[in-house]
C-alpha cells in the first residue's frame, strides 16, 4: 500500500489556515474579511475550563481584523494559494479555481453530498466543459452518451470522481502545488474521462 502524500500547503503550521480557506471558498466568493470570519469561527482552539456554560458572544472584531492581517500580509496563505492557483481574485472577491481549487478543497470533507447543493452550477460546468477537450472523449461521444455524461456532470456522483482522482494523485505524490491549472485540468480531466467512458461502456475499455 502507498504511504499517502501531503501537499506542501498543508504541512506545517500553515495547514489549518489553509485548509479552512479552501472550505470557506467552496460555497462561493468572498472577500478577504468573510474569509477571516469564517476562519475566526471554525479554527480549533484548545478549551478553556468553565464551570458553568458561557453564551455565545459577538465575534470579536479585533481578533478577525488580526486574522485578516495574517492572511492577507506578503507570502502569507492567500497569496501562496494564489500563487499556486488554487485560488484567484477577481474585483476583491477570493474564488477557487476550477477545477484544481475545487478538486483540492473536496478532500477535505468527509462527504461530497453535503458540500454539492452549495457549489455553483457553472463551476461544475466549467470542469464538463473541460471534458470536451481530450479528443479520446470527444471521438465517442454520440447524443445518447453526452446526454448521460451532461446528467452527471449535474450529480453529486461527479464531484465524487474528482475527490476520488485527486487523492489518487496526492498519494501517489504528484506534486499538484507546482502543477499549473493547465497542467492539472489535463490530468483530472484525463481521469474522469477514463471512468466516464467505462460509465458508458465503450468496449475496448473492457478488454
Amino acid at each position: 500500500m502507498r504511504k499517502s502524500k501531503l501537499l506542501s500547503i498543508f504541512q506545517t503550521k500553515k495547514v489549518e489556515y489553509n485548509k479552512l480557506i479552501l472550505k470557506c471558498l467552496v460555497n462561493g466568493a468572498k472577500t478577504t474579511t468573510q474569509i477571516a470570519e469564517y476562519i475566526y469561527f471554525n479554527r480549533k482552539q484548545k478549551p478553556k475550563l468553565r464551570l458553568h456554560p458561557k453564551k455565545v458572544k459577538e465575534p470579536d472584531k479585533n481578533k478577525i481584523k488580526s486574522i485578516v492581517s495574517i492572511i492577507s500580509r506578503k507570502k502569507s496563505r492567500l497569496k501562496e494559494l494564489e500563487t499556486k492557483y488554487y485560488i484567484q481574485k477577481k474585483n476583491d472577491l477570493w474564488y477557487l479555481t476550477s477545477p484544481k481549487g475545487y478538486a483540492v478543497a473536496i478532500t477535505l470533507f468527509n462527504s461530497v453530498t453535503e458540500i454539492y447543493p452549495y457549489i455553483p452550477i457553472e463551476d461544475l460546468s466549467e470542469m464538463f466543459r473541460r471534458l470536451h477537450e481530450i479528443p479520446i472523449i470527444d471521438a465517442f461521444l454520440n447524443d445518447e452518451r453526452l446526454r448521460k455524461i451532461e446528467d452527471l456532470s449535474k450529480s453529486s456522483q461527479f464531484l465524487q470522481y474528482m475527490k476520488d482522482c485527486t487523492n489518487e494523485l496526492i498519494n501517489e505524490g504528484i506534486n499538484i502545488d507546482k502543477m499549473s491549472l493547465e497542467e492539472f485540468n489535463v490530468i483530472l480531466s484525463g481521469k474522469i474521462a477514463y471512468i466516464l467512458l467505462k460509465q458508458l461502456q465503450v468496449s475496448w475499455l473492457k478488454q
